[in-house]
């Protein structure tokens, strides 16, 4: 996992153990002194906010920065630069028909 996401999940899990514990206590207090169940969720909602936290639609991936980076880069052009001089007797040949 890179450093992002690790630190993504380990936010996730803290604030999974903040709003776990909020809601024991909420659960165990008194029935007539509870807040109402909206207001203890925007009241955590805006804790999270105030933390850093922000809604955000997902993001599509793109394809091309997912895509692996070659660690040889070198060998990689090499590859590259066979493959077209291969091609390239193929294509003269097509051409001089005629």
């Amino acid at each position: 996992m890179s450093a992002k996401a690790d630190a993504q999940k380990r936010a996730i899990d803290e604030a999974a153990d903040v709003l776990a514990q909020r809601m024991r206590e909420w659960a165990a207090s008194p029935a007539e002194e509870r807040e109402p169940v909206e207001v203890f969720t925007r009241r955590f909602m805006l804790d999270l906010n105030g933390h850093g936290w922000r809604h955000t639609p997902a993001a599509r991936v793109n394809p091309l920065a997912a895509r692996r980076r070659l660690d040889d880069t070198a060998a990689a052009t090499a590859r590259g630069a066979a493959l077209a001089r291969n091609l390239l007797p193929q294509k003269r040949g097509e051409g001089e028909q005629g």
